[in-house]
């Protein structure tokens, strides 16, 4: 889908999306700020004010899963998202605060897993949900990983155990982000990511798999890189349109469209296990076998209005050190 960055979403026949009103209704909270936008459909000459507040907010209870969880016997739900409603750079410019993100490491994820079901994309990840304790405290954790050998383990097998201190938490698999077949439906209370997505070239097309996975009312937990603190602290971040347009144009994972910039920007100065620029070069050339690439650069902000977009219930956003987290709940 072509998005036009000069658009006007007020004069679209969208109606205002609803997710779009909920959401403003549930969380504005702090710093006024005026909306226009949609033509009311009896007054096409108006236009409807929403006013808002937007500072801060803590993570809401949730509906407690049953203890357990069984695939879906119905097709996934298929919630409301901005993939074909509207232009997003309209919306980056009203909801999204500072305020929002929390500038320090949570002190505990308990809340989002304990004695609940899990599948990790690109787990293990001893250093980050291990040391969160995520692997002790929830009642089963299934992982999976694009190949038998990355960048990153070896030996891997699909449909082996995936053991954690020497106890057994659940299932390796061996898929790609992208498609996780034979995973079923709404099977999930939560999905956990760490330094996963800035690695892949089609970004919705991956959350939407993992949404599919994640039963109604489950939590999806993302970590993504600090690009101020890595050695990406020279590259731009993505805007929402070029990513929505990547799903939409179908771009696959052995995508290379970025790799100029990448040599250019990135600094290998930070990045040692990279070498010099032609050993970095000829093992970025054959990055749909290693997925060593950063494909696409993200900040709270992007990662804001890639929640919204989806329309999961944004619950907490940290940065501390390397790290961005994001905490959204499915509707």
């Amino acid at each position: 889908m072509e998005m036009e960055n000069g658009s006007d979403w007020k004069t679209s026949k969208c109606n205002c999306p609803a997710f779009l009103k909920n959401y403003i209704c549930k969380h504005a909270v702090g710093m006024a700020i005026r909306l226009k936008y949609c033509k009311p459909p009896a007054a096409a000459a108006k236009t409807v004010p929403i006013v808002g507040f937007l500072i801060f907010y803590k993570p809401k209870e949730i509906l407690p899963p049953s203890s357990i969880s069984t695939p879906s016997q119905c097709p996934p739900s298929s919630p409301q998202t901005c993939l074909k409603s509207y232009n997003a750079s309209a919306l980056r410019q009203t909801l999204y605060h500072p305020s929002m993100v929390h500038n320090s490491a949570p002190a505990t994820l308990h809340f989002w897993v304990q004695n609940k079901t899990g599948f990790e994309i690109g787990g293990p990840s001893q250093h980050t949900w291990g040391a969160f304790g995520i692997y002790d405290v929830a009642a089963k954790l299934d992982v999976t990983n694009f190949a038998a050998n990355t960048l990153w383990e070896s030996g891997l097998a699909d449909g082996s155990v995936f053991m954690w201190r020497n106890l057994s938490k659940g299932k390796q698999y061996l898929r790609d982000a992208v498609d996780l077949k034979g995973i079923p439906n709404e099977y999930y209370d939560f999905v956990l990511a760490s330094h996963v997505l800035e690695h892949v070239a089609n970004p919705f097309k991956a959350l939407l798999e993992w949404i599919r996975v994640t039963r109604s009312r489950g939590i999806l937990l993302l970590l993504l890189p600090f690009k101020d603190r890595t050695f990406d602290h020279k590259r731009e971040v993505d805007r929402l349109e070029h990513l929505i347009n990547d799903y939409h144009n179908q771009t696959s994972e052995g995508d290379l469209s970025h790799l100029n910039d990448i040599l250019r920007l990135h600094d290998l100065a930070m990045d040692p296990p990279a070498g010099n620029i032609d050993t970095f070069r000829v093992r970025s050339e054959k990055n749909f076998e290693n997925r060593g690439l950063h494909q696409h650069v993200y900040d709270q902000e992007l990662l804001y209005y890639i929640f919204i977009c989806l329309n999961l219930d944004v619950k907490a956003q940290f940065t501390w050190d390397l790290h961005n987290l994001i905490i959204g709940q499915k509707q």
